[in-house]
């Protein structure tokens, strides 16, 4: 949907235009807010700042703003802005702070292998380039059961299906990422790794 698209949609109909942006763009934006605060925030914080995503970019449009870039980068950006303003928040009220003193910097020595760096690196571009090949829903499916850790039940919500048939596909498109990878003389357990 493109900029212009969705003004003349939300002309005709404010209601039906963002019940369409919300269908169209609710897991690019939890994704984004999942991203940004898995490692802070309770599941009811993320939901709370993705419905804090979609308001903010419902009154902008509902003032009459107009905005120089294509939809999805400004709801990237709306989403991006939002989750980081949240982390700052939560991670203010529970008093998670480090303090580097002169004598505890000693003990920052850092052992990284960093040709084993580059090439996991490497091996995660090739492997998420894959899975996005699988195409939707199933590359969803895959990042959020692996990825993101989530079951069949709650990635079932996000991508409109049953959980048998999230199991189901996920289980095929398993598959067909081990012949991708296998094409590639990649074993999944290296891939795994």
């Amino acid at each position: 949907m493109t900029d212009k698209e969705y003004e003349r949609l939300f002309a005709r109909s404010p209601q039906e235009a963002q019940n369409v942006l919300f269908d169209r763009y609710f897991n690019y934006v939890y994704t984004i807010v999942f991203n940004k605060l898995r490692s802070c925030a309770a599941k009811e914080d993320i939901e709370e700042c993705v419905s804090d995503v979609f308001a903010d970019i419902f009154a902008y449009f509902a003032d009459g703003s107009k905005q120089n870039e294509n939809l999805k980068g400004f709801i990237s950006t709306v989403a991006i802005r939002k989750a980081i303003n949240m982390f700052h928040s939560l991670t203010s009220k529970s008093g998670r702070t480090v303090s580097l003193e002169e004598e505890d910097t000693e003990n920052l020595r850092d052992d990284t292998d960093i040709a084993q760096n580059a090439e996991r690196a490497e091996l995660r571009r090739t492997l998420l380039r894959l899975v996005d090949e699988l195409g939707e829903p199933d590359s969803t499916i895959i990042i959020q059961k692996y990825y993101y850790g989530m079951n069949s039940k709650e990635i079932a919500e996000t991508v409109s299906l049953e959980p048998a048939a999230v199991r189901v596909r996920c289980s095929r498109a398993i598959k067909r990422l081990k012949d991708k990878l296998a094409e590639l003389d990649i074993s999944l357990k290296e891939a795994e790794s």
